[in-house]
């Protein structure tokens, strides 16, 4: 149900293996030679809070789970109320109207749903365009991007056709979702060998350009290469 490339509250995944992947990905990013290829470190705007209550019911049905589990879930999500606490004091009573709480045990698990949403979005737009190329040596395994809940990262060529294809996707999902990719605080890593397409791209992403060493997960992502091959997802 869960694509290989999420790894957040799946058992049997770990954390380490979005962080092995990634190291291993953006080594020698700093060297000449090598095929153009960018990383898109992608910022959900407030994600937990701007979830779409009709959207999770939607990828609840999608994922075939029964009417009246989805129905246990929708109450668990659309009921609570909410005061504000204003110098100490509550004031107010109201309902929400979108988003999952925080700190609420089930919507880790319900976020990972809906990322795997974008996750197949991602994967029909890449299928449909002929123009999108994989980051070099990810087309193998068809890695195209790494998910840890609400951490996103994205990886291809560094051409234009290819981010613009990640773009739209992103767009889609947003106006379906509720989850806007944050533009000031999401970033665009390119490779040495792809400086060249640098204004061309970060003007179809629209995202800030982001450089190496680069903070992933709580641990810095370096320019160094890990002595072994790269890992594939974990099943």
């Amino acid at each position: 149900m869960i694509s290989p490339s999420q790894n957040a509250f799946v058992p049997g995944r770990s954390i380490g293996d979005n962080i092995l992947l990634a190291q291993e990905i953006f080594s020698g990013y700093n060297r000449q030679g090598l095929p153009m290829r960018c990383a898109l470190k992608v910022d959900l705007r407030k994600a937990y809070d701007t979830v779409e209550w009709d959207f999770l019911s939607a990828v609840l049905h999608l994922f075939g789970f029964p009417d009246i589990f989805i129905g246990w879930i929708e109450e668990c999500v659309t009921t609570p109320m909410f005061s504000v606490c204003i110098n100490g004091n509550p004031h107010g009573f109201f309902k929400g109207s979108r988003g999952l709480r925080q700190g609420d045990p089930l919507s880790p698990f319900l976020f990972v749903l809906i990322m795997e949403v974008l996750q197949l979005m991602l994967q029909q737009l890449i299928d449909q365009n002929e123009g999108f190329s994989f980051h070099w040596r990810c087309k193998e395994i068809g890695l195209f991007q790494l998910c840890f809940a609400d951490d996103l990262l994205l990886f291809c060529k560094a051409d234009v056709a290819s981010v613009r294809i990640f773009r739209h996707g992103l767009d889609e999902f947003a106006k379906l979702s509720g989850l806007h990719a944050n533009p000031k605080k999401s970033q665009l890593i390119l490779s040495r060998s792809a400086q060249p397409m640098r204004e061309h791209i970060l003007a179809a992403l629209q995202f800030q350009e982001g450089h190496l060493p680069l903070r992933y997960l709580g641990l810095p992502l370096s320019l160094a290469a890990i002595d072994f091959g790269l890992p594939t997802p974990s099943p």
